[in-house]
């Protein structure tokens, strides 16, 4: 049987790098979804991790790279489309028989927050849940980067 395979959305931002570093200093299969070939893709390869061009917005898109994922990682960047792409995330992570799923949320989610981001992450957490894929929601207050 093959080492589990893991996929993580948002590869080339930063939670995403560090997911995919991370697994592969552990010696995991990571899959990583990127937008575009760039340098950052390449970085990504060179690093051993297996990389493919989707859109969290596409379910067809999100259904092929979760093919042979165990777990998977979810964060959306800071625009509009984030309950819609968490709807396509988990819907592909049933069909594709996904164990577990990690969300990258926010501090502030909840339902009666007057902040439209917090409360859609908040609703996203929802969508996840009903899955009942398994999840992890990760509520941040802020990321420090020492360099």
């Amino acid at each position: 049987m093959a080492d589990p395979l893991y996929l993580i959305s948002g590869a080339t931002g930063t939670t995403g790098r560090a997911a995919v570093t991370a697994l592969r200093h552990a010696g995991k299969r990571v899959r990583a979804v990127v937008h575009k070939e760039d340098a950052r893709a390449e970085a990504l390869r060179e690093q051993g991790a297996e990389t493919i061009v989707g859109e969290l917005l596409d379910l067809d898109q999100m259904r092929a790279a979760m093919e042979g994922v165990r777990g998977a990682y979810f964060v959306y960047p800071f625009k509009p489309g984030l309950i819609g792409a968490a709807a396509f995330f988990a819907q592909a992570a049933i069909e594709a028989g996904v164990e577990s799923i990690v969300n990258m949320s926010q501090k502030p989610a909840r339902r009666e927050t007057k902040s439209e981001a917090s409360r859609d992450h908040w609703i996203t957490e929802q969508v996840f849940d009903w899955s009942d894929v398994p999840t992890t929601h990760i509520r941040p207050t802020f990321f420090a980067e020492c360099r």
